[in-house]
C-alpha cells in the first residue's frame, strides 16, 4: 500500500469501529444480561473481531507485516535462531528475552505473522483477566462499559491486530500482577511485573510504587520482582553483555505525537533531551504524589485497588504526554484501565472518545509515511512556510495531546473521587438501566465482596 492508501485505511478502520464503539455503549439490550453471559459475550466478541481483522488484512488484502513486526521483531527472533546473543550480536532496544520469546515462537510457523498472531492471542486473555479482577472494585456499570469501549477501541484493532505490537504482552502481564496482588500473591505479583521488564522493556517499571503502595507484604512483591529481573539481567552480565546499551540507543531518540514534539515544532527551539526528561521525571513525581495521597486517605483494601488501577492509566498518559519518545502504540500498556475512565452517562464523551482513537491511529501514520518522519524543526519550517501537509499534521498532532490531557484529567478525578481520597462520594450513571445513582460509593472491605 502506498502511504495515502495507509493513511485512508487508518482513518477508515478508526471511523468504522467509532461507530460501533458509539452505537454499542448506547444499546439497551445489554443491561439484562447476567454477569456470566455478559462476560462469555464480550469475550468471544474479543476473539471473533480480531481475529477477523487479522484475516482480513493478511489474508484477503494480503498487506505485509510493517512497522515494528519487520523491522524489529521478526529479524531479531531470526538471529536467536541462529544463537545469538543480546546485545552483543542482536543489536535491540528490548529486554534481553524479548527475541528469544519471539523465537519460541516462530519456531510454530516460521513467519512474521506468527507474531502478530501470538499477540492477539495473547490479548484474549486481558478482558476476562480484567473482568475477574475488576468486580472487586468497580462497579458493574463501571466494569461492563470499560469492556465494551475496550472490544470496540480501534487502538486495539490497529495495534494489536494489524501491527503486532507487544505492549498488550505487557497489559495482561500487568492486570495479572493486579489479580494476584488482590488474591494475596505478592510474590507471583511481583514476579509479573519482572517477567514484562526481563522480556519487554524497562517501562514497566514505571508503575511498581503504585503497587508497592497497595502490597501488604512489600517485601516480599519486591522479591518477586527482583528475582525475576535479577535473574535475567544477571546472566547477562555475567557473560558480559552491554546491558544497559538499550538505555544510550533509545535515551537519544526523539519521534512525533508528544508535547515536546509539539512545543518544539511551534517555537523551532530544540531542548535538550535531559531537559524533557527532568519534565517527564516531575510530571511522574507530582502524579505518583497524588496516587499515594488517595491511597493513604483511603480505608477499604478495595478503594485503594481501585485507585492502582486507575493510577496505571494516569500513568501513561502522563509518559505519553511529555515523554519526547512516546506514540500512541504505549497506550495498549494500560488502555483498559483508560477505558474506566471515560465517562460513557456522557454520549459527547464517548464520541469523543471515539474520535480520539481515529486520531491515535492516523497520527504516527502520518509522521511516518506522508512526513517520512520528520523532526521538530523541519515541522517548523513548513509551518513557517505554510505547507499544507504539514498544517494538517499540527491539527492532528494538536487533537492527540489535547486528547491524553482530557483522559488524564478524567483518571486524576477519578483517583481524587474514591472515596477517603477526597469528596467521600462517587456519582455515577448506570449506563445499562439508565438511570443515575447518586450514593456513597461503598467499597466492600471484606475480600471477593463486589460493588
Amino acid at each position: 500500500m502506498t502511504p495515502a492508501q495507509t493513511f485512508l485505511a487508518r482513518v477508515c478502520l478508526g471511523v468504522v469501529v467509532g461507530i460501533i464503539s458509539v452505537a454499542t455503549l448506547s444499546s439497551t439490550r445489554l443491561r439484562g444480561l447476567s454477569r456470566e453471559t455478559f462476560d462469555r459475550l464480550v469475550t468471544g466478541a474479543l476473539i471473533v473481531s480480531r481475529l477477523a481483522a487479522y484475516i482480513s488484512a493478511f489474508f484477503i488484502a494480503r498487506l505485509e507485516p510493517r512497522g515494528d513486526v519487520a523491522g524489529g521483531y521478526w529479524p531479531e527472533a531470526n538471529q536467536a535462531l541462529m544463537g545469538f546473543l543480546p546485545y552483543r550480536d542482536i543489536h535491540n532496544s528490548y529486554a534481553p528475552l524479548h527475541p528469544y520469546l519471539d523465537a519460541l515462537v516462530i519456531r510454530l510457523w516460521h513467519s512474521p505473522l506468527a507474531l502478530i498472531l501470538f499477540a492477539i492471542c495473547i490479548e484474549w486473555l486481558l478482558l476476562p483477566v480484567w473482568l475477574k479482577a475488576g468486580r472487586n472494585f468497580f462497579t458493574e456499570h463501571e466494569l461492563r462499559n470499560g469492556a465494551l469501549l475496550y472490544l470496540t477501541s480501534a487502538i486495539s484493532f490497529q495495534f494489536v491486530s494489524i501491527d503486532g505490537q507487544d505492549n498488550v504482552i505487557v497489559a495482561c502481564l500487568l492486570a495479572c500482577a493486579v489479580l494476584l496482588l488482590y488474591r494475596r500473591r505478592n510474590l507471583a505479583s511481583g514476579a509479573a511485573i519482572g517477567v514484562s521488564v526481563a522480556c519487554f522493556k524497562f517501562l514497566p517499571l514505571l508503575y511498581v510504587p503504585s503497587y508497592l503502595s497497595v502490597a501488604l507484604r512489600r517485601w516480599r512483591w519486591i522479591l518477586g520482582c527482583a528475582l525475576s529481573i535479577g535473574v535475567v539481567y544477571g546472566t547477562c552480565a555475567a557473560l558480559h553483555l552491554p546491558i544497559f546499551s538499550t538505555l544510550d540507543i533509545e535515551g537519544t531518540k526523539r519521534t512525533a505525537n508528544n508535547l515536546p514534539y509539539l512545543i518544539e515544532a511551534v517555537t523551532g527551539i530544540t531542548m535538550s533531551s535531559s531537559f524533557w526528561n527532568a519534565i517527564t521525571l516531575a510530571m511522574i513525581a507530582i502524579v505518583l504524589v497524588v496516587i499515594f495521597n488517595a491511597i493513604r486517605k483511603t480505608t477499604s483494601e478495595s478503594g485503594r485497588f481501585r485507585i492502582l488501577t486507575l493510577a496505571m492509566a494516569t500513568l501513561t498518559l502522563v509518559v505519553v504526554i511529555f515523554s519526547k519518545k512516546s506514540w500512541p502504540p504505549y497506550l495498549m500498556l494500560a488502555l483498559f484501565p483508560i477505558c474506566l475512565v471515560v465517562p460513557t452517562e456522557n454520549k459527547l464523551k464517548t464520541t469523543a472518545f471515539a474520535l480520539f482513537g481515529v486520531v491515535a491511529l492516523v497520527a504516527p501514520s502520518y509522521w511516518s509515511s506522508i512526513q517520512k518522519e520528520f523532526s521538530a524543526q523541519e515541522f517548523h519550517q513548513g509551518l513557517v512556510t505554510h505547507q499544507t501537509s504539514c498544517f494538517i499534521f499540527f491539527l492532528i498532532q494538536t487533537l492527540l495531546v489535547l486528547g491524553y490531557a482530557w483522559l488524564l484529567s478524567e483518571s486524576i478525578r477519578l483517583i481524587i473521587a474514591t472515596p477517603g481520597a477526597g469528596s467521600g462520594a462517587y456519582s455515577s450513571v448506570d449506563s445499562f438501566g439508565g438511570n443515575r445513582e447518586t450514593a456513597s460509593f461503598t467499597v466492600a472491605t471484606s475480600r471477593g465482596s463486589q460493588t
